[in-house]
This record gives C-alpha cells, sequence and structure tokens, in this order.
C-alpha cells in the first residue's frame, strides 16, 4: 500500500544513527556525540524574547506563504550586504526549515526521470530529496574530497536540471575555490540549468575574506541560481525550522504556489524571533566564530595526531580525515571503523560513506573543548592497536 517512491528513499543514516545511541545511553552508556551536527549554544536570548513577545501579542494565526514582508525585507538588507544581489522581497520565499525548501525545490524542477548531479561528498538529505520528486542524483567523485568541476561537467546531459552543492561543505567544512564557483556558473548559464547553492554554515567560516556563493560571484540577479539558506546552524535556532530559498520572482512564485497546498505558512512568531536573530547577527555570530575557531583548531591538531589524513576545514564544525588505508582493511570499511569507535572508546562518529565518500569519517567539534580533549584521547586509546 506504500508508493514505490517511498520505498525508494533511505531514512537519514544520521538520524538512524543517533537511534543507535539513543538506545545506548538508555542503557546507561556515556556516550561523547561528535555526530550530531548541531551548535551546542543556547539560542540566542533576543530570539527567545522576541518570539515569547510574538506569542504574547498573539501572533499565532495564518500568514503570507512566502513569508511576512518584515523578514524578507531583513533578509533582502542582509543579503544585499553580504553577496551584492541585486534583489527584492519577491525573490525570497520561507519554508519550514531548509529541508523543506529543498524538497520544494525539487519538486518545482524535476520531472520524472530528470537528473540533478550531485559532487561527492555530499548532505545525506540531497539525493533522498531528488528522488522524492522522481528524479535521479547523479553522483560525481570528489578531487581528495574537493569539488571536481571537470567531473561535473562530464556528468551534464540533456536530462540535468541542476548541480547541487553545499558551502561550507557538510561533511567536509572546506570551501569550493572562486574560480571553480564562476565555472560552475558559467557552464550553468550556457547549458540552461540551475546551480543550487545551500548555503547554510555561510557566516561559520574561517578565512580572512567573507563568504560569497555562486551568485554573489556572478549570477546577482539570480538567473541560474537557487539559494538555500537556513536559521538553524548560523543563529542557534534549529528547532525553529526556518529556512528560505532567494531565487528567481518566477521561481519564489512556483514554491509559493506549491507550499500553499502543502505547508502553508511559516509561523509569525517564529518569524519575530528570526528578525530579532538578523537585528542581533553581529553580536551573536561574532561570538559563535570566536569559540569555533579555537574548537576548531583544537579538534584539527588532535585529529591529524591519529588521522595525518585530516585536511583544516574552512568553515562548519567539522572535520573530514581520510583514513590510511592499512586502517580500513583491518576494520573492513569505514562503517565499520565508526562502530569500533563507538562501542569501544563511546564516541559516536559518522562515516563518509554516509555522505557518498568511502573512507572518511565526520567528527563534529560543536561541543566543549574538555569534550573534544576527552573524545580524542579515547579515540586514539581505542585504536592504539591498528595505527
Amino acid at each position: 500500500m506504500i508508493a514505490d517512491r517511498i520505498h525508494a528513499v533511505e531514512e537519514s543514516k544520521s538520524v538512524k544513527m543517533a537511534a543507535v545511541i539513543q538506545e545506548l545511553r538508555a542503557k546507561g552508556e556515556d556516550i561523547i556525540s561528535f555526530n550530531v551536527g548541531e551548535p551546542d549554544f543556547p539560542t540566542p536570548e533576543p530570539v527567545i524574547k522576541a518570539t515569547k513577545s510574538a506569542l504574547d501579542q498573539g501572533h499565532t494565526r495564518y500568514a503570507l506563504v512566502p513569508g511576512e514582508v518584515f523578514l524578507r525585507e531583513a533578509i533582502v538588507k542582509k543579503l544585499k550586504r553580504d553577496q551584492n544581489l541585486e534583489i527584492g522581497i519577491e525573490n525570497i520565499c520561507l519554508s519550514n526549515g531548509s529541508k523543506q525548501v529543498l524538497y520544494s525545490i525539487f519538486q518545482i524542477i524535476c520531472n520524472p526521470g530528470d537528473e540533478v548531479i550531485v559532487p561527492k561528498p555530499f548532505w545525506v538529505s540531497f539525493p533522498e530529496a531528488i528522488k522524492l520528486a522522481s528524479g535521479k542524483p547523479v553522483f560525481t567523485e570528489s578531487n581528495n574530497g574537493h569539488l571536481d568541476c571537470k567531473r561535473i561537467k562530464e556528468a551534464i546531459t540533456e536530462r540535468t536540471r541542476a548541480i547541487v552543492i553545499n558551502s561550507p561543505n557538510n561533511p567536509s567544512g572546506l570551501l569550493p575555490k572562486e574560480d571553480e564557483l564562476k565555472e560552475l556558473m558559467e557552464v550553468a548559464k550556457k547549458k540552461g540549468i540551475y546551480i543550487i547553492s545551500d548555503e547554510a554554515y555561510e557566516t561559520l567560516t574561517y578565512l580572512d575574506k567573507p563568504f560569497i556563493g555562486p551568485a554573489g560571484l556572478s549570477d546577482p540577479k539570480l538567473e541560474n541560481t537557487l539559494i538555500v539558506q537556513s536559521f538553524s546552524k548560523s543563529y542557534c535556532m534549529t528547532g525553529f525550522r526556518l529556512g528560505y530559498v532567494v531565487a528567481s520572482k518566477e521561481f519564489t512564485k512556483a514554491m509559493a504556489k506549491l507550499q500553499s497546498h502543502v505547508c502553508g505558512n511559516v509561523p509569525v512568531f517564529i518569524q519575530k524571533g528570526a528578525l530579532a536573530a538578523l537585528e542581533n547577527e553581529s553580536d551573536i555570530v561574532n561570538h559563535m566564530k570566536n569559540v569555533f575557531s579555537r574548537r576548531m583548531n583544537l579538534a584539527y591538531e588532535r585529529c591529524k595526531r591519529i588521522f595525518p589524513g585530516t585536511e583544516k576545514p574552512e568553515g562548519a564544525f567539522y572535520l573530514f580525515p581520510k583514513i590510511d588505508q592499512k586502517i580500513l582493511k583491518q576494520f573492513g570499511g569505514d562503517k565499520e571503523l565508526a562502530m569500533h569507535i563507538l562501542k569501544e572508546a563511546k564516541v559516536a562518529i559518522l562515516p563518509g560513506s554516509f555522505f557518498g565518500e568511502e573512507g572518511y569519517l565526520r567528527i563534529c567539534f560543536a561541543t566543549s573543548d574538555e569534550l573534544i580533549e576527552k573524545g580524542f584521547n579515547a579515540i586514539e586509546t581505542a585504536l592504539k592497536d591498528y595505527l
């Protein structure tokens, strides 16, 4: 009685792993979480106050599907400032988290059998959202964890509708180079396809220059770019479930039409909290970046002692060490290695194969310095006979 397209979709592997960890904790195991991609900071006080105030004021009724004008205006101001985009509020459509945005995007652009290119390593929900739209994810190999433009261009066919990237990348924490993004934009314009740019971690970068995505580099009018944004990571609002697309007016109109029948509007009290996040962005983001930058350096130094094939992340809060083949062969693969670390070190991490990249591990350092030290000490002890 269940449709074939649902059977074709896998449950989120990271969610499934979280369930295993919960079972272990229920049995009394003390597990250090290097697996959950979520800031460990509390939601900022201005966001909480604004949300509570909105509830007290009765902002609990239906609202505009694309989002209230006050929040879309604030988003436009931010994107004009940060990425020099030539946009107005008609280029913004809110949704219930960036997962809902991606779901809507693929429903809008894919006819049955249409293809979307998904470069490895990729976020786990990309291919499944494409399948739900009866599309076909086409995977391209990376260049040692980095974007490989040559392979991406070779994968384009007459059925290709888009190339989906996320920057900073989850799981690797790496950023595509500006010339790579410009090259992909040129191809997209020539072929008449979209670049879907998932920028959920855009405020969390560790380079000396500000983040800028493909649209900001060479598509300011959003003719071939669909930007996916989220309030979850940048402002510690994961439970608020608020994301948005930045796109052409034609596209946002189509998305609002779809969402009018699927999820309606984002609650206004959530939008009031999001406005407070943008109004206090500098304080919120600067504090988080300072802390995460320190944690990143600590985790990177500890990780490369165990796994020399660790590249320093440029954004987000993940390490993605490449595991030596001698170690992998002793366990049979990265899934088995991650499970060994969970059982012996009591540290939860995710295998790179969850993200399409066999032979890696994703380690999240969104936790305290003390737990970073404790976790890597435990991993080192659990692997001392295999290194």
